[in-house]
């Protein structure tokens, strides 16, 4: 009669690590030296309770059939992880924005989701970790999209991409109300769950670059503060986005949104920018102050001759 052992060990990794199927068989080649020393450090590591974060790793070794009959895809493994995680954060912003943080409740996201409550907690260890990845994942895409919008705009001109990043600004304020609206509440009473300062720098820098390099192209006055051109354009675009959400039917929010887009870019030209985009504007008001030191200078001229 056939002999079958089954040892598990689970045991809390501070990385995600796939599950591993250790079959070991008999009359096969012995554990490999790197699989007992590992299967020994674990034990080790368990016993004495180091392992205590958010990851689960599994070692189970069944007598009876050969090592290498079972192999475990990692990347299907790791897929699929990938693809529960999502789903459990698509299902925590929903709940998030229906009921708040506070009233938001793990197993109604476990549920949407369509897995155990405990699942949830192989994933993160509380509701607040759990909040502060859904906002991590809102913004870090965000920051990801806004870069391919302005890599995606064939005309290489400052004003050209700033309609465009304002576009896109202006509609995910207006789609994403909710979400964003519950994100800066959550900042504004300083909240342990808030979206932290990195993640809304790495967002505005996209503004951020695309001015700096507009002053160095000359399609913009280099005196122009950059704080201050920042906070106008996300400023206005944020009010903008409420006075839609707020007074305008479904039918009306998509089509009031290009005049608020090319106000601002109109905005920006008149206040921000150069005559011909190489530095006109300096050089236009330089040619009129010499233009009136000429004409200064033959009133003097003359002047000069009559008292002579």
């Amino acid at each position: 009669m056939s002999a079958s052992i089954s040892l598990r060990f689970w045991a809390k990794l501070s990385e995600p690590v796939t599950i591993l199927d250790l079959n070991w068989g008999i009359g096969a080649a012995p554990l490999s030296d790197f699989t007992e020393r590992t299967i020994r450090y674990l034990t080790r590591r368990v016993r004495k309770g180091y392992l205590n974060s958010t990851r689960y790793f599994r070692v189970k070794l069944n007598r009876g059939q050969n090592l290498a009959t079972k192999a475990v895809n990692p990347e299907t493994r790791r897929s699929k992880l990938e693809r529960r995680e999502r789903a459990i954060l698509d299902a925590a912003r929903a709940v998030f924005v229906e009921h708040g943080f506070d009233g938001a409740r793990v197993s109604e996201i476990a549920r949407r989701a369509q897995i155990g409550e405990g699942t949830i907690y192989s994933y993160y260890e509380s509701k607040a970790e759990l909040m502060l990845a859904v906002l991590q994942q809102f913004w870090d895409g965000l920051t990801r999209e806004a870069e391919a919008v302005m890599a995606s705009v064939a005309a290489d001109g400052f004003f050209d991409r700033l309609r465009a990043l304002a576009q896109y600004h202006l509609n995910i304020l207006i789609v994403n109300a909710d979400f964003i609206n519950l994100s800066f509440a959550l900042r504004r009473n300083n909240s342990e769950v808030s979206v932290s300062r990195d993640h809304l720098r790495q967002y505005v820098a996209v503004f951020d670059r695309l001015f700096l390099r507009g002053q160095d192209r000359g399609e913009l006055r280099q005196d122009a503060v950059l704080w201050q051109a920042r906070d106008i354009f996300y400023g206005s675009l944020e009010y903008s986005s409420r006075s839609i959400e707020m007074t305008l039917d479904a039918d009306h929010k998509a089509r009031e949104q290009a005049p608020v887009v090319e106000q601002m870019v109109a905005l920006f030209r008149s206040h921000y920018g150069t005559v011909d985009g190489s530095g006109g504007a300096e050089n236009a008001t330089i040619d009129k102050l010499s233009q009136k030191l000429d004409r200064l200078s033959d009133k003097i001229d003359t002047l000069s001759k009559r008292l002579s």
